[in-house]
């Protein structure tokens, strides 16, 4: 009996080009989608005369950041599941769709990080051997914003493929940091790298590595979302009997 041809674009190396497409095609939406955080430096120099406006600007070009996180969230694990309708379709669907949640829930983790940074550039000096104190402060506030920063991405993530309240999600990306402690710590990790990598080259990286970072956290945070559905959605079993009249 003849074998089966395979069918066109079934092959691995036409599912593997499909996935880098779609990966630098979301590289591209996330890097317009945030377009005032690409043009922050030239705002902050054209706001230099008031520090409290510069602050300002600082705050605001992050606004956007969370829902465009949420979109390419809801893009990358449509395709991770072979369920895409094309990236570019599925990102603006996913941040049309969730743009209003998703805006209320990363702003609060914004005010922290903010926080958190405006401390850090109010410690004198950087580490100091002879002060431990001011050197645990800064560990630790440097500890606490890359424990927040993990629970907003996964609070994006989570938003991304479930319908849970805005308190629910609070509670679930906290809850996750604990009970799913491998995908936590490989998306501190990633975004440990990255802050690294950013802050020992140039912060224009990050215009190159949008995309693929945020599949890599997709990637790595699958068991998560298993786990999440699992945990804390209703499965759908048979249909239910009509009811008699």
């Amino acid at each position: 009996m003849a074998q089966k041809k395979a069918e066109y674009g079934s092959g691995p190396l036409f599912r593997a080009a499909g996935v880098v497409y779609g990966v630098m095609l979301a590289d591209v939406l996330l890097v317009l989608a945030n377009i005032l955080l690409v043009l922050a430096p030239l705002l902050v120099v054209l706001t230099a005369g008031s520090a409290l406006l510069a602050t300002v600007v600082v705050l605001v070009v992050f606004v956007p950041v969370g829902p465009s996180l949420a979109a390419a969230a809801y893009a990358f694990n449509r395709l991770l599941a072979g369920e895409d309708t094309g990236v570019f379709r599925d990102f603006v669907r996913g941040y049309r769709m969730n743009f209003g949640q998703a805006l209320a829930v990363w702003l609060p983790y914004l005010a922290v990080l903010a926080a958190v940074v405006v401390n850090l550039l109010l410690l004198p000096g950087t580490f100091d051997a002879g002060n431990p104190a001011q050197s645990a402060a800064r560990v630790g506030l440097l500890g606490l914003g890359l424990l927040v920063a993990t629970a907003g991405v996964t609070a994006m993530l989570l938003l991304s493929r479930f319908t849970f309240r805005t308190r629910d999600l609070y509670r679930l990306s906290l809850y996750c940091l604990g009970a799913q402690k491998r995908v936590s710590l490989g998306n501190a990790g990633i975004l440990f790298i990255t802050a690294f990598l950013l802050t020992a080259t140039t912060a224009g990286l990050l215009i190159v590595i949008a995309g693929p970072l945020m599949y890599l956290i997709c990637l790595n945070s699958r068991p998560l979302l298993k786990f999440i559905e699992a945990k804390f959605t209703v499965q759908d079993s048979a249909a239910p009997e009509p009811s008699g009249t």
